[in-house]
């Protein structure tokens, strides 16, 4: 049997390289790495070393991720971070990634006004808080690479990045996201050379490593045109940080469920896999967990306890005995769990005349009603999204690659097993740092015709607002005007949408606007300008209404020695003139990626000449 491998990347000539790929996380975080001259190149390491404050606990040193929180002086300079961030400490920051997006700011709850009213406390944009925590990851990161390859070898060594962003997140946030990464010192060119840097959706870099790390690419019933899932069951909590409340903070604020399925293209002599239907999700995950264990552990003490309990104290307690334990070991069977809380004494005497104990029982039935609700959510998007491989491919996905921090929860695994008889259920090692191993993976790939995913399906339609020439049989009567250049009636505010939703773009292809300007003087040329507008509809609306939203504009500065080159048109009823200028705009479009490139007489416009302002 022969082996699929994925597309790999060369030595660049005279230099060797680090690949490097960063899971950031709403309350995780995570790097890993491979280089050029690693001699397995399916070993792909994983940052650890974590500093962690005594208080916390020695295993959290050797985690796979470390919590997205920060602390700050009075005076704004960064304190702690991760693992080193404590209840008792002052200026703490937690959930800012939210910040980056206006729709994750809408569902984020108190938790993120808390994060919001710190920052103008401190005077810092979001940006700012995730470019100093960008910045600590990224040095504690480059500290354990230099520490396992020597630092002189890192120095002589180029950077490969791959920044991993929700699927569903907009496109001003990508863009917040990058300049977060470029204010870190994440992108800045290293001796030996220019840093590459790139972003991939967070589904797409699980998929990646799943594909390779569940045994996939070994089966020998894989063929060409089966297609299979890849479910990101997202885990996480927010142990820790002050102040501490499910009810309070997390109950609007949930993880997303994200469901990516492929369709295999090609096995040999590379890897090739198609998105074959629009990706799902939902607000549902591990944090709901989170929640419901804490409001069990409130009704057995009572709340007026419960709220008495220190913050450390509650902190220590999802730690050890959730985080850890509970939360993760949970199979369905009829199994004890016990939660020691410091400090709490019940009410009822111990038996026997001893001491009351302070730990509290969650049996079977208990954990049962914790895990289940949230269970059964995740197989219901898992339904959805079967079902609609099944409609498109016209048959059953082969199998269910079952990822993130919840994903390795082994209830999940039997129930979802349970329910999708006949589809083969599997799950990587290590699946909580699957996406941060992903993103090495997509950082191999040394151009768009060496990428293992090869399209994207659009989840946004993008096109153009423009006046058209007035069609009586086609436009609103509320939308005509008679234009006074071209002396005809025309109907304003217009859409043509160059990219539905749905569609399916090659990664190669890009999307093609089409502009035409008209000007009236030579200095217009210097501010020359379009807007693309997006819709999240399935059928996106023919004229301006609520169901479009601008995305961005974009101002193109042309040189003014192309005026006389334009043709010149007579404006109506007048002897003025004016010139018409044409020019396209390239669109690439994928998952965490956007890319403009702008066109006039098949020439590229360099990127000093174009500037892109999102909303």
């Amino acid at each position: 049997m022969s082996r699929t491998l994925f597309p790999g990347s060369p030595p660049i000539p005279g230099a060797n390289y680090v690949v490097i790929g960063i899971d950031f996380g709403t309350t995780y975080s995570g790097v890993s790495w491979t280089w050029s001259k690693a001699t397995n190149q399916d070993q792909i390491e994983q940052v650890h070393n974590w500093e962690v404050d005594m208080s916390v606990g020695a295993r959290s040193q050797e985690a796979d991720k470390v919590p997205s929180k920060i602390s700050y002086s009075d005076n704004g300079n960064v304190a702690k971070w991760g693992y080193m961030v404590t209840p008792r400490d002052k200026n703490q920051a937690s959930w800012f990634k939210l910040l980056l997006s206006n729709d994750a700011l809408e569902k984020g709850g108190d938790r993120v006004a808390e994060t919001q009213a710190l920052l103008r406390k401190l005077r810092k944009k979001p940006v700012d808080v995730v470019a100093d925590y960008l910045k600590c990851l990224w040095d504690h990161a480059i500290g354990v690479i230099e520490l396992s390859l020597s630092k002189i070898a890192v120095d002589n060594m180029t950077f490969k990045v791959v920044l991993t962003l929700p699927a569903n997140w907009d496109h001003p946030a990508q863009e917040l996201t990058r300049q977060a990464a470029e204010k870190a010192g994440i992108t800045k060119r290293r001796f030996r050379g220019p840093t590459t840097f790139k972003t991939v959706s967070e589904p797409e870099a699980a998929a990646l490593a799943a594909w390779k790390e569940a045994g996939m690419r070994w089966r020998p019933d894989l063929k060409l045109g089966d297609s299979f899932v890849v479910c990101d069951a997202g885990g996480g909590t927010v142990v820790g940080s002050a102040p501490f409340s499910f009810r309070q903070n997390a109950s609007s604020t949930h993880f997303s469920q994200d469901l990516i399925s492929y369709t295999v293209k090609s096995l040999e002599p590379v890897l090739k896999l198609e998105m074959c239907v629009e990706a799902t999700g939902a607000l549902c995950g591990a944090v709901y967990l989170d929640e419901r264990f804490e409001s069990h552990i409130r009704t057995e003490v009572g709340s007026s306890t419960y709220d008495k309990l220190s913050e450390e104290v509650k902190s220590k307690v999802f730690e050890n005995d959730w985080e850890f334990s509970g939360k993760k070991k949970y199979n369905g069977q009829d199994t004890e769990f016990h939660v020691d809380i410091p400090g709490y004494k019940p009410k009822r005497p111990g038996f026997f005349g001893k001491k009351p104990s302070s730990t509290i029982i969650l049996k079977g039935g208990h954990m049962n009603a914790i895990f289940q609700p949230v269970v059964g959510q995740v197989i219901d998007l898992v339904r959805t999204q079967v079902q609609e491989v099944h409609e498109e491919t016209r048959n059953r996905p082969k199998a269910v690659l079952l990822v993130g921090g919840f994903g390795e929860n082994n209830y999940l695994l039997k129930q979802i097993q349970a329910t999708f008889k006949g589809i083969d259920i599997q799950r990587p090692t290590n699946s909580w740092s699957v996406i941060s191993r992903g993103a090495v993976i997509k950082g191999l790939s040394v151009s768009p015709e060496t990428e293992t995913v090869t399209n994207f399906i659009s989840k946004l339609s993008y096109g153009v607002k423009h006046d058209s020439r007035f069609r009586p049989y086609l436009h609103d009567e509320r939308d005509k005007y008679r234009c006074p250049l071209k002396g005809v009636d025309m109907a304003r505010n217009q859409f043509t949408w160059y990219l539905k939703r749905g569609t399916s773009v090659s990664k190669l292809d890009p999307v093609r606007y089409e502009w035409l300007v008209s000007l009236r003087s030579i200095h217009e040329l210097e501010k020359v300008h379009g807007e693309v507008w997006i819709s999240d509809q399935k059928t996106p609306p023919t004229r301006l209404d609520s169901n479009a939203k601008r995305l961005c504009k974009i101002n193109c500065n042309f040189d003014s020695g192309i005026f006389y080159d334009l043709e010149e048109k007579p404006v109506a009823d007048s002897m003025a003139k004016y010139r018409e200028l044409s020019y396209t705009l390239k669109m690439k479009v994928a998952a965490g990626e956007l890319e403009w490139i702008i066109y006039w007489q098949d020439q590229q416009k360099g990127a000093a000449q174009v500037n892109v302002e999102y909303e």
